[in-house]
Formats: structure tokens, sequence, C-alpha cells
């Protein structure tokens, strides 16, 4: 039996303890900021040692993203020359692995060993699925998309919908459900009528829903429209008798392209994880869909957050929701489906269902990709507002950091340890994410400068030495990224020559994008809360040119 459910833990919010842990992340990172400045005043060998040990921990940090990036990259790689559809084949029909196997050991057996141990691992998954009675065949699924839309044009909307239809995965079994705002009500059903009459006969069924404004309980977001279209949803499987674990729902937000084996790879992957309705599925995400549009700053924080999102699928026990993902329809009613009450719906609806499936919920990488937009305003300067604004809100999900800390220790079925470290893992990563671009550019010189008397000593004349060694191994990471953005983004053939120099150009920018577009944007959240100035939802702008 879940450890509670939904109601049990929202009303965990009226806990005392509630408004002292949305102090905690705050207060954690401006001492962090601090520390190093009032130490250097008075115990500047301790503030240099603080500032050699910080910049170290950040070396590992660059090369242990740096591994993970180019060993998601070749799984990217990997999932793209894969034919999911025919291993779903196999996965339907398990007699003909042996038959699979067999044929390839009489071609070419040497050459084919990692795919004939694939197809045994397979076929053991699948006599497992069978103990567990969990197999299932591909003709048991079916997909349903939530796409939640606000005010965006009828080409990009078109565009995500047209991208469905030429999946490798036959449109017909996926339900559209486009979900609209009232606020937008005649705009969207415009585009509703338009895009049902082109592409209503591919689907399974199109779904037209309006989110009535102003409902109690509910903020401004993108949560509330989602919840309300997945409740007109289960109506229309509950009047169908479709049981919700065949059931794959994708919530995507409205510039959602996806790649043609998108689909394809994950009802492969639905469909071979045991207890698959306690888990989460997780696309790669990639903003391409305008990435030589958008200025060269940019730039790099979509390909930044890409890069950050591809590394972190590598380390399972610290992979989170985040923004477009699928899960089972059963493992959504389960959760309450998305809370409409907070603006971080993906990291919520994360930490309701590790609660409720007593920490046993994970994400299973989706590599191949899915599309969105770099952000993009109609000037520079409202291109830069609008990005640090996303940045903000992403970095909002640190609000979570009650809800999981209460819940988490109130838990009787997850281990102590287990507790200790996802709220260590927290605070960790909110910590870094504000603090460490600021230390990493400023630290280096300030025992020095705040304590004259300190710039005479051996440490004070080594310590900008040792940081400058320190960074520059940490600078190994920027190459690889450098290189892989080579690789991974389309070529523009309007300036092929000029694109490819902008590429490797951009990434010297990283100091500056690291500080601006991404350490401020996360103290301004972290200090809001703080504070208890709370975050209003904003949607980010969304263009092509």
């Amino acid at each position: 039996m879940p450890t509670a459910t939904t109601q049990n833990l929202t009303l965990i919010k009226k806990h005392p303890l509630w408004r002292v842990l949305e102090v905690v992340p705050g207060a954690l990172t401006w001492t962090g900021i601090f520390f190093p400045i009032i130490f250097s005043a008075f115990f500047p060998a301790v503030a240099a040692s603080f500032i050699i040990v910080y910049t170290i921990t950040w070396l590992f940090r660059s090369i242990k993203l740096s591994i993970n990036l180019y060993r998601s990259f070749n799984l990217v790689k990997e999932a793209l020359k894969t034919d999911w559809e025919k291993l779903t084949i196999l996965l339907d029909h398990p007699e003909k692995i042996d038959y699979e196997i067999k044929r390839i050991q009489e071609k070419n057996p040497k050459k084919k060993k990692a795919t004939i141990h694939f197809y045994r691992d397979l076929k053991a998954k699948i006599n497992l699925l069978k103990q567990k009675q969990q197999y299932k065949k591909s003709k048991d699924i079916i997909h349903a998309i939530i796409f939640v839309t606000y005010k965006e044009s009828y080409q990009i909307v078109r565009e995500s919908i047209k991208s469905y239809t030429l999946s490798e995965y036959d449109p017909s079994g996926i339900i559209f459900v486009f979900a609209v705002e009232e606020a937008d009500k005649e705009n969207a059903l415009a585009i509703s009528h338009k895009l049902e009459k082109e592409f209503g006969d591919k689907f399974h069924k199109f779904i037209t829903t309006i989110h009535p404004k102003n409902l109690p309980g509910e903020i401004k977001g993108k949560s509330a429209n989602a919840t309300h279209a997945a409740k007109q949803l289960k109506k229309h499987l509950d009047e169908k008798n479709i049981p919700y674990e065949n059931v794959i729902i994708s919530n995507f937000d409205a510039d959602t392209v996806v790649n043609p084996k998108y689909f394809s790879e994950l009802t492969f992957k639905y469909l071979t994880t045991l207890d698959r309705t306690e888990m989460a599925y997780q696309p790669t995400h990639m903003f391409h869909n305008n990435i030589w549009d958008v200025p060269m700053m940019i730039r790099m924080v979509a390909l930044s957050c890409t890069f950050w999102r591809m590394a972190e699928s590598m380390e399972q026990d610290k992979y989170k929701s985040f923004s477009s993902r699928a899960l089972s329809f059963k493992t959504v009613v389960d959760v309450d489906y998305w809370d409409p009450s907070v603006i971080p719906e993906d990291s919520r609806q994360y930490w309701s269902a590790y609660l409720i499936y007593d920490g046993r919920h994970k994400l299973v990488p989706i590599y191949c990709p899915i599309y969105m937009d770099a952000v993009l305003s109609e000037t520079y300067i409202k291109t830069f507002k609008s990005q640090y604004n996303q940045l903000r809100r992403w970095a909002w999900g640190v609000c979570d950091f009650p809800f999981m800390a209460i819940n988490l220790w109130k838990h009787p079925r997850i281990s102590l340890y287990d507790k200790i470290y996802r709220i260590y893992e927290f605070l960790k990563n909110s910590f870094f994410w504000a603090t460490g671009p600021i230390l990493i550019t400023f630290m280096g010189f300030l025992p020095g400068m705040v304590n004259p008397s300190f710039r005479d000593t051996v440490l004070a004349y080594n310590l900008p030495k040792i940081m400058s060694s320190i960074l520059t191994f940490s600078s190994g990471g920027i190459i690889v990224c450098a290189i892989i953005s080579l690789v991974l983004i389309p070529e523009n053939t309007k300036r092929s020559l000029f694109g490819k120099i902008s590429l490797i150009i951009q990434w010297l920018l990283v100091p500056v994008v690291s500080i601006i577009l991404s350490a401020i944007p996360a103290l301004d959240a972290q200090t809001r809360l703080m504070f208890g100035k709370y975050l209003e939802y904003r949607v980010t702008e969304k263009a092509r040119k």
C-alpha cells in the first residue's frame, strides 16, 4: 500500500517546519558565498584552503560530467541506429529470438557478439516478465499525448503534431489530447479545428479539452491544464474499459517535436521494464528546433541544458523528471496527476511518485530525442529577459525541498540512508548550481584582496597558480562539449563554415553565461523562496524565423 495518498502529502504543507525548510537552501547558498569573504578578512589561510577544496570538487564534477556526456552521446547515436520496431516484433514473438541468434551466428558471429548478447538478454527479460506476470505485447499498448498549449502559433503547434503522425510508430495507436486554456479559448479552438481536420483521422482519437480559468486551489501554469486534460482522458479510457497500465501518457509542451523513432523506443522500453508502472520514461531533450535563429548566448544555454540532462541520464539515482516526459497512466492516477498548486510540476510529480512507490520510482532514459525550441523573442533584450525568467522558473524547483524533506523523513518504509542521501543530494545540487560559477570566477584572488597581510605568504602567492592549473584541467569538459555540439546540432546550409566556427567560439562565453544565465537565476529563485516572495508562472515565448 502506498506511503500516503496525495491528499496526505499536500496536508503536510501545513507542517510547522515548512516555512523554516524553505529558508534552508538559500541560507546555505548565501553562507557559501559569504564564507570566503568573511574568512578572508580574519582567517585567510582557512579561506584559501576552502577555495582550493571547492575548486578541486568542481574539477571532479567537470570530469564526471564530461565522461557521462560522452557515454550518453554514444547511446543516443546507438538508439538512432536501432530498429525498435523489429525489436518490438521479437518481443511480441519470443520464439523468433532463437532463430535471429542462429541467423547472426551463421552469418558473422565474431562481429555480432554484442547483438547476440542483447538478444539473449531480451529473452531473459521476457522470461522474467512472464514469471512476474507482467508480460505484455505491443498490441496491448496505447499511447496518449497531453499537448498543453497557451497562445502558441498555429505554425509551431502544427510542426509538433505533424512529427507525431510521421513517427515509425503507427499514429493510429495514439490518443491525442489538445489541452487549451479558457483564457485563450477563441484562438485555441480555431487552431484545434484546423488541426483535427488535417490530422484527426491519423490518430486513434483526437480530443480537445478546455481548462476553466480561476479554479480554486490552482495557480496559473502547465500543471493545472495537464491535470484537467488527463481527467478528461480518464473518462474516455473508462468508457472504453482500457486498463490504465496499458496506456503510456506523454506530457508535451507545444513546441515538442519527436524523433521518428521516439514512440517506438518508448514502447519497447516500457514493455521490457520490470514494474513498469512505477517508473517514468525520460526522453533526451534537444533544443534544436530554432537553434540557428537564437543569439549565441541563448544557444549556449540551450546546449548546456541538453548536455547537462544527457550526462545526468548516466546516473539513475540522480536523474529526475524534466519537462516533456512519459509515464504509465496508472502512475499519473496514483500520484493524483500533476499538482496544480505548484510551478515545477515535473519535479513535484517525481517526488510524489518516489514517496507513493516507497522509493522505487526511477527514470528510464529514452535516448531517441525530442526537439524543443530555444528561447527567442522579438528583440535581443526581450529574448534575454525571457531566457532569464525560464531559468529562474527551472531553478524554482528548489521549492520542492520542504515537500520532499518532510515527507521523506516521515516515510515509514524508506531507509534512513536513502532519506539522508536524497536530502543531501538535493541541497548539494542547489548549492553548486547557485554558487559554482560565481565562486570559481571571483574567489581565487579574494584572500589577498581582502587581507593585505596575507599577500606576502607562500599560500597567497601560489593560490592563483593552483586555481589556474585546476581550472585548466576543468576546461577539458568545455572541449568535449564543443566537439559534441559540432556533431549533434543539425548543419545550417546557409552558413555552414561560419556556423561551425561559431559553435566553437561560443564556448569561450562559458564564464559569462554560467554566471548571468545559470548561477544568478538560481540564486534569485533560492533568495525569493528564502524570503517568501513566491514566483508566478510566466509562459516562455516560442518563435522561429
